[in-house]
């Protein structure tokens, strides 16, 4: 409990390597943090460091109020567990999930900041994450493994906040080699905090429709307290009216009868009025809206002249082809101009476009991959570029960039089995660093 009484417990779980400086910078910035959160126990696991006969520990770092973890229960599904992984791993969570309960997220001690949403048959979805490091790098330099470890070497903490026996909600913070880093709209050097305003703030994917009211409401107030330079929209058009999965499907077809799914006027008219409504609520925010799957759901039903088959949908759908043939403008965003005018302050990306901010890709959906094969976070770990994507559903954090999760419903009517599926926006900070915010009820 903190000191104003606030039952919510409060941690900051890092990692540091033996015969390992301690980053002075970074560890007075997270003790500012500590103070300005009332945060009252700090942690640190201990990982190995060159050799087996390393045995020195940085004494700032416990002189500083942390004390030694290698493994804590902090809530029934939250626990701390040393897995042993070597600092060197470059992937930090190789063969991990298959070693640890279903029944609880971890936090893991890397140099590396990753993590991963796990599968599992439970209705609360669980996550892997690892800390980055307090200490300076410590490995064989003259070796290649070590020298990948050097450059992918990463300083960090978790900052956890536990509601209740069951809820809680994590914070990865990276920071600078210099010390630095953001959390939210603060801005933490020189053991001071200043207001730092986020370059945007990606919104999981959005699916009119099925979209979780509770997700999404407090999405919005995330939005609205953080104040974001833009906002990015994914799959904000869910389809449903014309969703080639459910083409030929009986069933499918009574339930969105049942429902009122069936008429794309009408389910462009819903995604026009959130349009207006985000656009009027926060006019100074420049949102973007990246072409998504389900956006080409559209161009492929007029494509397959299924539409000729639905009356419903068939004046709305001849009206966009001119523009569509012209090639100039996303086929949502014709579609959406059909109901009215497109605020200023919205931009509709084309799948190609490139929107890189402070060096990270902003508008790749992530459903595309190399040389339009079929994308993944797995293929994107490899590449060369930074990007924050959506589509999966699954909140990633990798090498190379990050996937935000969905604020739909994490059941649907299609998913069953065991799933991964989470509630998680993302952060994008002006240093270009950039954070999951995971979030459950």
């Amino acid at each position: 409990m903190n000191a104003k009484g606030d039952s919510t417990m409060k941690y900051i779980v890092t990692n540091m390597q033996y015969n390992a400086g301690v980053n002075k910078d970074f560890l007075k910035n997270i003790l500012r943090f500590a103070k300005e959160h009332e945060v009252e126990t700090l942690l640190t696991f201990v990982q190995n460091g060159c050799y087996k006969t390393d045995d020195q520990l940085a004494e700032e770092v416990f002189s500083a109020g942390f004390d030694f973890v290698e493994s804590k229960s902090i809530n029934n599904t939250l626990r701390l567990k040393d897995m042993k992984i070597l600092a060197q791993q470059i992937n930090p969570m190789t063969g991990i999930p298959q070693k640890l309960s279903r029944d609880y997220s971890y936090i893991l001690p890397s140099a590396k900041i990753r993590y991963l949403s796990v599968a599992n048959t439970s209705d609360k979805p669980r996550a892997l994450m690892t800390t980055g490091n307090i200490t300076k790098p410590n490995y064989k330099m003259h070796t290649a493994q070590g020298r990948k470890a050097n450059e992918m070497h990463q300083y960090g903490f978790v900052y956890v906040e536990v509601k209740n026996n069951r809820v809680f909600k994590t914070y990865q913070i990276e920071a600078t080699k210099n010390g630095s880093f953001h959390y939210l709209d603060k801005k933490y050097a020189g053991g001071k905090v200043t207001k730092s305003q986020p370059e945007a703030i990606i919104l999981g994917d959005i699916h009119l429709g099925d979209t979780n009211p509770k997700a999404y409401k407090y999405s919005l107030e995330v939005v609205r307290n953080l104040n974001p330079k833009r906002v990015v929209l994914h799959d904000l058009f869910n389809g449903h009216s014309i969703n080639p999965h459910e083409r030929g499907q009986l069933i499918s077809s009574l339930r969105n009868l049942q429902e009122n799914r069936g008429s794309l006027e009408e389910e462009l008219k819903g995604v026009y009025k959130e349009v207006v409504r985000l656009s009027n609520e926060f006019p100074k925010i420049q949102f973007l809206v990246a072409e998504s799957n389900h956006d080409i759901f559209l161009e492929r039903y007029i494509d397959d002249k299924i539409f000729v088959e639905h009356t419903q949908n068939f004046l709305q759908c001849a009206s966009m082809l001119p523009e569509i043939l012209e090639g100039k403008k996303p086929t949502l965003q014709i579609g959406l101009e059909l109901v009215g005018e497109i605020p200023s302050n919205f931009h509709f990306a084309k799948e190609d476009e490139e929107c890189r901010v402070r060096g990270v890709e902003l508008q790749y959906h992530g459903h595309k991959g190399l040389n339009g094969s079929r994308g993944s976070s797995a293929s994107f770990d490899r590449f060369n570029l930074r990007m924050i994507t959506a589509h999966e559903h699954t909140p990633k954090l990798f090498a190379h960039g990050m996937t935000v999760g969905t604020l739909t419903h994490l059941k649907l009517r299609y998913t069953k089995g065991a799933g991964s599926w989470m509630h998680a926006n993302g952060i994008l900070y002006a240093d270009g660093k950039y954070g999951l915010m995971p979030f459950a009820y």
